[in-house]
């Protein structure tokens, strides 16, 4: 009898031992594919408002509520992506270094540069970013896009990826969206960053196709590194809601602006590809490119689906600034 009692202890333990066996391997087929994977993304303004809405020269209430809002989401932003802590971030800029045809990736090691607010210039007013670009991923990116996408690299002061070269200069919408994120400074975490080319200011609607195409190739290319990335965005929206603006006034401005939004809150893409590039040229929005380069990311995602948030949309300025997250989550 006490040897049965014995042998069914043991067939128990040998039982347990592959069932948690088995929660232990695939609990790490599950962490070995998430490391593959792009993890989130995400849309930050470069407005120097959103930096600190305490320098925002205003007397209208509802401006000032709307910029600290603005701000905040930003902040919330950044520890967000703290949170997960990605070995790379791909920004796409689209006031960076520019080449006309050509969408450029910087090549450096290191990328240095400032920006100030809106109503307080540097200095005093200097917030700065010293981050490391991740060089080899970058020429990785130029190498494998160059025969099927306008995609070169760009390096400066010296040798693409050469040790003890001056940094990249950076400015307001590489500067902005980074400085939220608190950890770049510090840590191990690379960039990659992708500047828009500058005939979006008049071609952006005719190169929705090829952003598409973009953004496709980079959710494949992005989906097979071992590293966990995130993709953010750097995007203002309509620069016309205010005729005293350096733009002028366009009734364009507020439709773009709310169809960015609703895209950003439920991925639709008709109001983004349609509703909205019916609207950008009259709006002025220089994010609209980086947008629809993200959708076509976003829309390759296979068996996997986005959560799309929408933390604010508000002009407290002539331009418009929206904040939103794409978080991965498994179908």
């Amino acid at each position: 009898m006490r040897a049965c009692q014995d042998v069914k202890r043991e067939n128990s333990r040998s039982y347990r031992t592959v069932y948690l066996t088995a929660i232990c391997l695939a609990f790490l087929s599950v962490v070995r594919e998430c490391r593959s994977r792009i993890i989130s993304a995400y849309v930050m303004p470069h407005g120097g408002i959103a930096l600190d809405p305490g320098h925002f020269n205003t007397t209208n209430t509802t401006a000032k509520t709307e910029a600290w809002e603005i701000h905040r989401a930003c902040v919330d932003v950044g520890k967000e992506i703290a949170s997960v802590y990605p070995d790379v971030i791909l920004l796409s800029t689209p006031h960076g270094i520019a080449d006309y045809s050509n969408f450029v990736l910087y090549l450096n090691r290191r990328g240095v540069g400032f920006a100030d607010t809106d109503n307080c210039v540097c200095p005093p007013c200097c917030y700065m970013v010293n981050v490391s670009l991740a060089s080899e991923i970058a020429a990785r990116i130029r190498d494998e896009f160059s025969a099927q996408s306008n995609v070169s690299g760009l390096s400066s002061f010296g040798p693409p990826g050469g040790e003890g070269v001056e940094p990249f200069p950076l400015r307001w919408a590489e500067v902005i969206p980074l400085h939220f994120v608190p950890f770049l400074n510090e840590s191990e975490t690379k960039t990659v960053i992708l500047s828009q080319p500058s005939r979006r200011y008049t071609e952006d609607v005719a190169m929705i196709p090829e952003l598409l195409t973009l953004g496709q190739n980079l959710y494949t290319f992005l989906e097979e590194l071992d590293e966990r990335v995130v993709v953010i965005i750097s995007s203002d929206l309509a620069h016309t809601h205010d005729k005293s603006g350096p733009y002028g006034y366009s009734n364009a401005s507020q439709p773009f602006d709310d169809a960015c939004g609703k895209w950003a809150s439920t991925l639709d893409a008709d109001s983004l590809l349609k509703t909205a590039a019916e609207y950008v040229d009259r709006a002025k929005s220089c994010g609209y490119t980086g947008l629809v380069m993200l959708h076509g990311l976003m829309l390759s995602a296979g068996s996997f689906s986005w959560h799309p948030e929408l933390y604010v949309n508000h002009h407290p300025s002539y331009y418009g600034m929206m904040v939103a997250s794409f978080t991965r989550k498994i179908a």
